[in-house]
Formats: structure tokens, sequence, C-alpha cells
């Protein structure tokens, strides 16, 4: 399989530098290996998260990564084959497949012009690709789903006409393909007992499809009006397999408001009549559900804020099991001096401290704007944050409480340093300034010195072991 060179934004190398390199063979870095993740993409997919191994496990993607997790345990492994973010995950669930898995990604980068995405099959327990289906969705695939006999797998793209192709996967072929529909599909799925039929829905429409030979027929679905509706708010998600109670599962955004069943995540019956609600217990507003699935006594649930839990169905307890980062890219990180914590800053404006040891989120702080950088001070005692928006915050490390704030910039601050002496503080902005601050004036923060006229916008700084000179 080709790999993709990465695509790097360091600068490029001095002239002399270069030369020295040519001849010199790349040593491979052999001894870093990824041992934990910690994050889950819920604010733009759908039913990727799943129990494994009779709910021993549990698999998710972010970034990149496919992640196992042993809920026991809490140690995770990982399937990294994939070049780009992930925007889909499914689970065969057939019993002559168990444990097999297909995953796919967002496409045409522009780095790399015209390249497309590839569907990866997969085995959730030895990692080893089964399958590796080249796709025709142009810029990505946001919904795959296993047939009844597990042996077939439709895709839907991302591409303006929104293909849906169904595909043998063990061998690799295409059956069939066609434009599903111009406005946005958000599931496809077979029917349970079929490997002929399935169902497309998306943004005002709905449709029920044939597989014919190797052509895909369809009949458009009539939306109406339910006299009583489920939810009082919208549905994100839904999990239909039949338990031995009776029970369906299905759920909705944390939205909803407050009624007499109450809860974003509701049980029903096959007729839609019987019902057990629950409450999402995070410590903060859930925004919406985005995934849910339903294993022996627990309910797993992944939320639009990056967050799964795991909900108690006699007790109703909910065990918050990851909470990581909301939408948007995360720049500021930043490790503790002398602990074994560090702390990551995002564009979701919030920041938040984390546990190396016990992989678990210590403290977070909703920050109002948009986070680029993070410095802890040489002591450990407090933690610099350059803001998105031209201001910088000190917090105190022990209660994540603002000890000052400024802004004296428009643009983004890009590095922010702490002298090796605990008095300095050096903001470097993206309006090619470095702003100097005297900690020991208290939290006024009046500014003490700047540099202007460099080059270019500053993207890192470095004090002198003396706290005198600054790089």
């Amino acid at each position: 399989m080709k790999q993709w060179p990465p695509v790097s934004r360091a600068a490029p190398q001095p002239e002399k530098l270069q030369k020295n390199n040519v001849n010199r063979k790349r040593k491979l870095i052999e001894e870093l290996a990824l041992d934990h993740v910690f994050g889950y993409r819920g604010f733009d997919c759908r039913n990727n998260l799943h129990y494994l191994n009779d709910g021993a496990d549990i698999i998710f993607h972010t970034a990149a990564a496919c992640i196992v997790q042993n809920l026991s345990t809490g140690s995770q492994t990982f399937y990294l084959e994939h070049t780009d973010d992930i925007l889909c995950l499914t689970v065969n669930q057939h019993p002559k497949y168990k444990n097999i898995v297909a995953t796919s990604q967002i496409g045409d980068l522009t780095e790399l012009p015209g390249t497309t995405p590839s569907i990866y099959i997969w085995d959730a327990m030895t990692k080893e690709t089964l399958s590796m289906l080249r796709c025709f969705h142009s810029k990505g695939v946001n919904y795959v789903n296993f047939s009844a006999t597990g042996k077939l797998l439709v895709s839907v793209g991302v591409d303006p006409d929104h293909t849906i192709t169904v595909w043998r996967w063990q061998e690799g072929a295409k059956i069939a393909s066609r434009g599903g529909h111009l406005e946005r599909i958000f599931v496809v799925e077979f029917r349970p007992d079929s490997d002929t039929q399935f169902v497309s829905v998306g943004v005002k429409h709905m449709k029920f499809w044939t597989l014919a030979g190797s052509a895909l027929l369809y009949k458009k679905g009539i939306i109406g009006w339910w006299q009583k509706s489920p939810h009082t708010g919208p549905v994100f998600t839904m999990y239909n397999k039949l338990f031995r109670d009776g029970l369906y599962q299905a759920l909705l955004s944390g939205k909803e408001r407050p009624t007499k069943e109450g809860g974003a995540v509701k049980l029903w019956d096959q007729e839609m009549k019987r019902c057990r609600a629950f409450q999402l217990e995070t410590g903060q507003l859930v925004e919406c559900v985005r995934s849910v699935c339903r294993g022996k006594g627990k309910i797993l649930v992944g939320t639009k804020d990056g967050e799964i839990l795991e909900v108690g169905e006699k007790n109703g307890a909910s065990n918050l099991l990851i909470d990581s980062h909301m939408e948007g890219e995360i720049w500021g990180l930043a490790t503790h001096p002398s602990k074994d914590i560090f702390i990551s800053a995002s564009n979701d404006g919030t920041a938040r401290i984390w546990d190396l040891c016990d992989k678990k989120l210590l403290n977070k702080v909703n920050l109002g704007h948009a986070a680029r950088c993070a410095a802890y001070s040489p002591d450990g005692e407090m933690v610099a944050i350059g803001m998105k928006n031209g201001e910088f915050i000190i917090l105190l490390v022990n209660s994540l409480k603002v000890w000052g704030k400024k802004r004296d910039r428009k643009s983004a601050i890009q590095d922010i340093r702490i002298s090796p002496d605990n008095r300095f503080l050096a903001v470097g902005s993206q309006e090619h300034t470095v702003d100097f601050y005297d900690l020991t004036q208290g939290t006024t923060l009046n500014r003490i010195g700047y540099c202007k006229d460099i080059p270019s916008f500053v993207i890192q700084m470095d004090f002198s072991a003396d706290s005198k000179y600054i790089q």
C-alpha cells in the first residue's frame, strides 16, 4: 500500500543545513509508540461508537486513529492505517464476521489534490487489514453499513451527488453505485434481514433502495408527522437491535425540553408505546447525542461535545469514560515542570488538565474564546494561555481560576512563555511582535516592553537559563 509523505508545517531548513543533510541516511524513530488517545469525534459523526466482545471493549475514532478501549483496565489499542481524519465507523453484526470493522475518512486533500479516500475493513482484535476499497467518493465517506449476511457493505460519500455505493468487501469489488441525493445524506442502512434492500435518510428526504443486479433502484419515502412524537427535540441517532425484553433503543439531542418522561436517551418497545427514559449526568449541559449502543444492562452514549458515557439501565447512573475537546483545532499544549500532567488549549474555548498516569481528565475551564497556546510557569503554580482574539489569560493551576488577563494585540497569540525565574511573561503574536510583562508587579499586567518588526509572525520562543535573553 502506498504511503503518502507527511506534510510539514515547519519552516524550510536553511540552505547550509539542506546541503549537509543530502547524503545522510535518515534514522527512523522506532522507540515512539502511541500509548493513549484522549479524544472522541462526535461533533459531526453519527453511530460511530460500539461495544465489542460482549461489552468488555468499546470502539470509536478520533483524528486518523481508531481506538479499541478495554472498559475494565482502560488500556487502548489502535488501528492506524488511515491517512486523514476518519468520518465513519461500523461493526459487522453477523456472527461469522465477529469484530470486523469498516472505517473511512476525508479525501481530496488540498496538499494532495485528486486523492480519494479508501474504506478499510479490518479485524478489531488483531488490527489486520482484511480489505481496502478504493472509493468513488471524491471528498470523503461519511457513513458505512454492513448487510444482514455481513458480506456486503454500503457507503455514502460527501461529494455533491452524495453517491451511494454497494460493495462485496471481501473481494474489494464494487457492485453498484448511484447518486443518492443533492441534499446531504446522514445515514444509509441495510434492512436487518436483507442483502438487497436498504434505506437512506437526509435533509428533507428519505429513500428506500433495492439492489437489482448491478443497478440501484429507489422509491421516495413519504415523510409525515406522527401524532405522538417520541421526543420534543431532534433525534440524531437510533439503535434498533431488538433485545429479549422487547425494547428497541432511540435517543436524541440533550436539548430536549423537560417532560414527564424526560431524558435524552429512551428505550421503546416495538410499537413505540412502552418507554424508559434516562438522564445523562455529565456535570454540564449535554448539547446533543450523536451515537448510542445497547449492551448487557448498559447503554453506551457518545455526544457532540466529545464525551463517551455508559449508562446503567437499572440505576440510571452515568459513568463518564471519555471527556475530550469539542469541535475545533487544538494548538495549545504544555507539560507540567515536575508532575506527570499536561494542559491542552483548543479552539473550542476550553483548557483542560490531564493526568498522564491515570489517563484521565483532572480539570477543565471555559475560557470564552478560542485558545492558541499554553505554557506552565517553572514553579508549576500558574499557566499562561494565549487566545485567538489577541488576549492572554493567566490561571492558577490548582483551581483554574483567573489570576489576570490582558489584551494588547488584536491578532492571535501564537506562543507564550514564562521566564525560568518566574518573573517575566513573553507574549508572541501574529502581528510580528513580542510583548513583555513583569509578573511581580501583580495582576494589572502592564506591558514593560516589546519587540516589533519581526520578519514574520512568532510561532515559538525560548528564554535563556538566566532569564535575560529570549530567542
